[in-house]
């Protein structure tokens, strides 16, 4: 069975390994560990030890600086497998030329942090390049919850990504972590029942209450759930072989490893080629 894992990281090989060791050193909640060098090949490696066809590249712009190259190198490294979702940071003036400059150059999204951008879900700065993105027919990656490198927080709660989504509820948003890490009672409350992407990355092997995530994947519209690792900062085939494991409908797990990835990615047919 085909697998697109739609959340993973990497960075231009000239920092990968800079950035690797201080997002290690910055976590705070729990021990941070990669599993790969942080590079493109590297993930391309992991993907090939889990046995996953393709996975959707999340960058984030941590300044407004980084936003051009950012999409550069998002175009640079899209290929058959790689699908990258460049960054739009919430102070760079023109998101909307931004996201116009994305999609014409063939990517599929973009990736958005509350935390490493200091700016809510629900700020009017996210709600303007989520609309820009929409308008595009881009999606949008949506870091949800704590995180680990920052104490807690308001940033990324469920009620704010409940805000973004009703403020343009057009966009293809996705909700990382089951809607918001450590913070799932609430993603529950907030955001089940929703049109509303959800990954379980940092939510397998008991990290979100079992109950409650089978709860969440079980009663949350089955074409909203997708397959997302967070890799390197997970082993995508300890995450693939411990979703394919849960005692949910075959069904559900089918769908979100392959075609529910291709409609949030916005490409229409099961099967159909990426670039």
């Amino acid at each position: 069975m085909a697998v697109i894992d739609c959340h993973t990281h990497a960075f231009p090989v000239h920092i990968a390994a800079g950035a690797i060791r201080s997002l290690v050193a910055e976590a705070k909640w729990q021990p941070c560990t990669a599993h790969h060098d942080g590079t493109i090949a590297g993930l391309l490696a992991s993907m090939d030890r889990a046995g996953i066809d393709r996975a959707v590249m999340c960058s984030v712009a941590t300044r407004p600086q980084q936003v051009r190259k950012i999409t550069d190198w998002s175009a640079s490294a899209a290929s058959q497998r790689i699908i990258p979702f460049a960054s739009i940071h919430p102070a760079y003036e023109e998101p909307e030329a931004e996201a116009e400059r994305i999609a014409s150059l063939g990517l599929r999204g973009i990736k958005f942090h509350p935390q490493y951008m200091d700016c809510a879900a629900d700020d009017p700065r996210t709600i303007r390049i989520a609309r820009a993105a929409a308008a595009n027919g881009l999606a949008m990656a949506l870091h949800t919850g704590y995180d680990l490198g920052f104490g807690r927080d308001d940033l990324g709660a469920p009620q704010r990504v409940r805000r973004l989504h009703e403020a343009v509820p057009q966009l293809r948003l996705l909700a990382c972590h089951m809607g918001g890490w450590q913070r799932w009672q609430e993603a529950k409350e907030h955001l089940l029942g929703l049109p509303i992407y959800l990954e379980p990355s940092f939510c397998l092997f008991g990290q979100c209450p079992p109950e409650l995530l089978l709860e969440m994947l079980q009663r949350h519209p089955r074409q909203y759930i997708l397959f997302g690792t967070d890799s390197p900062w997970a082993d995508q085939k300890n995450d693939l072989e411990e979703f394919r494991r849960l005692p949910i409908d075959p069904a559900i797990i089918s769908a979100a490893l392959w075609d529910n990835a291709l409609a949030f990615l916005g490409i229409g047919q099961p099967g159909a080629l990426l670039r």
